[in-house]
């Protein structure tokens, strides 16, 4: 037999070979990294989760020493919200002030509860504004999900979102272009995204937002109050002629 015609299978084993390989590096180059992939599921399967509580601290410190303030990093002022989320557009969110005062609100789709003292009120419902402090709620979670330069060390995951200007503007309330040095972190555990700090810098001061997931999918249901009150609109005056 001619050794040519031998020879033909393994010729298109090799040809079929360098298809496959040449495949295979089309679709690895073609596809997100996979840390970056990584990130984008985590962050993706804590947003789409039924539910969560979250710890959001607010604070601020000083880069630098000053005549009035001395030291280094020194917190000059923080604030922590405490939040429970159900979805599809359920809210309960309490801010903890520094000498231990609470004031808690519940957003339910359109309805909303506000904490007075110890009793609740039912306050006229606003259209679309338990999907509005959703969309706020997790605008951090879809700047990991669309984040692009992602990096990891540990299960610590460096990224920049698609839109940096404005999850900023949504995190820490400043206009960007006040703003420098912005870093984004967030940590993975178990598939899920369960961390994410955002900072940046305002002359001399460090805007910190940290953001604390847990119980996800798994968190107490936000339900209305069962003893609120309903507000009494105010009284207009007469009509002027």
């Amino acid at each position: 037999m001619d050794s040519s015609t031998r020879a033909l299978p393994f010729v298109l084993t090799g040809a079929l070979a360098l298809l496959l390989l040449g495949g295979i590096a089309l679709s690895l180059w073609s596809a997100p990294p996979f840390v970056e992939q990584q990130l984008h599921d985590a962050a993706r399967a804590t947003m789409s989760a039924s539910s969560f509580a979250l710890k959001d601290t607010n604070s601020v410190s000083l880069l630098h020493s000053t005549a009035q303030s001395p030291g280094n990093g020194q917190t000059v002022g923080s604030v922590v919200f405490l939040v429970l989320y159900q979805a599809p557009a359920s809210v309960q969110e309490t801010e903890v002030e520094p000498n231990g005062a609470t004031a808690s609100v519940i957003l339910i789709g359109d309805r909303r509860f506000r904490k007075s003292g110890s009793s609740w009120i039912e306050l006229p419902p606003s259209a679309g504004l338990g999907a509005r402090a959703v969309a706020t709620i997790t605008a951090p979670l879809q700047g990991a999900i669309d984040a692009t330069h992602v990096t990891r060390q540990g299960d610590r995951y460096s990224f920049l979102p698609r839109d940096l200007d404005t999850l900023l503007t949504t995190a820490l309330g400043v206009d960007p272009s006040r703003l420098s040095s912005p870093h984004l972190t967030a940590v993975v555990r178990g598939g899920t995204l369960t961390r994410e700090t955002i900072t940046a810098m305002v002359t001399n001061q460090r805007l910190q937002v940290d953001l604390v997931f847990s119980a996800i999918g798994s968190a107490p249901p936000v339900i209305a109050p069962r003893s609120a009150s309903v507000a009494t609109p105010p009284v207009s005056g007469p009509t002027p002629h």
